[in-house]
């Protein structure tokens, strides 16, 4: 497989890549991402990439609390804490709807949400009409990647397109369960003193 490398400017391209049941990476406003649309053949190949256990859902990306509605269940303090802090390095983990198919969430209840602080991925989303699959883009059990060219030496000739451009953030986002008292499953740039603050 050649990997396509494009720019941000390429969306139409990136666009038809994803919309085809391709898998795409590129840079977000915390790490770079591997995408791919919310497609069972799609989301296999991810994980055949990365070596990833099954036993691991993708993270979802929406543009949108309406967005994020749709597929998930939304408590008051999880609106509160959306409209403090998305766009941004937060993903959510909600209760799913029981719209979503069992393979999007590996048979889980719950599905974790993030709304990006990147115009590109928005707009991309946007025009698909509907959640992105996206998570890191690195291989499983190793670190997470900033620079374009170390994602593309890992990745290349496995996956079909490469945005050009190097990540914005430094780590991976935090992850906060939203479905009872709030927990934080993995600490990121925002902080649980935050999270308590915005629900007060």
């Amino acid at each position: 497989m050649r990997t396509i490398r494009c720019k941000k400017n390429d969306t139409e391209r990136v666009f038809a890549v994803l919309k085809a049941g391709g898998l795409v990476a590129f840079p977000t406003d915390t790490v770079f991402g591997l995408a791919c649309i919310m497609d069972k053949k799609a989301i296999d190949k991810v994980y055949e990439v990365k070596g990833r256990s099954f036993d691991k859902p993708l993270p979802v990306m929406c543009d949108s609390l309406k967005m994020i509605k749709k597929i998930a269940v939304v408590s008051e303090d999880a609106e509160k804490i959306y409209e403090k802090f998305m766009p941004g390095a937060l993903t959510l983990i909600f209760e799913k709807k029981s719209n979503v198919a069992d393979w999007v969430t590996m048979g889980k209840d719950s599905i974790g949400i993030r709304v990006p602080d990147d115009e590109f991925i928005l707009n991309i989303i946007k025009e698909l009409k509907k959640p992105l699959m996206v998570t890191s883009a690195n291989l499983s059990n190793e670190g997470s990647l900033l620079k374009w060219e170390d994602v593309y030496e890992c990745l290349k000739g496995k996956i079909d397109a490469i945005v050009c451009e190097d990540a914005r953030g430094e780590k991976a986002s935090t992850i906060i369960d939203v479905r009872g008292e709030i927990k934080v499953l993995r600490k990121g740039p925002i902080s649980l003193k935050e999270i308590r603050e915005a629900i007060k």
